[in-house]
């Protein structure tokens, strides 16, 4: 990944580290224990960075024919959170 974060890569980073701030099944009051630990949330926005730049390697890398082989960063995120909202309809 780039140096440069665009929006849309920061879009998937915060996405991803809101699993760490509630997990699935939680509520407000995770949210707020979350927010009031300041490691949790350092490690999580690293492991978070680091889950979208693997993920991002990841379609770049994928088998041919591949269309994103020669896409940015934000280009690859934008089509990660475009899938995403697929299917939450």
């Amino acid at each position: 990944m780039s140096e440069t974060i665009g929006p849309n890569v920061k879009k998937l980073i915060i996405y991803r580290i809101s699993f760490a701030a509630i997990p699935k099944g939680g509520g407000v009051a995770d949210g707020i224990r979350f927010l009031a630990d300041n490691d949790k949330i350092k490690k999580a926005m690293f492991e978070s960075y680091n889950w979208v730049k693997s993920a991002i390697q990841v379609v770049r890398q994928a088998a041919k024919p591949n269309p994103w082989i020669d896409s940015t960063d934000e280009e690859i995120a934008e089509e990660i959170l475009r899938k995403i909202e697929e299917r939450k309809l």
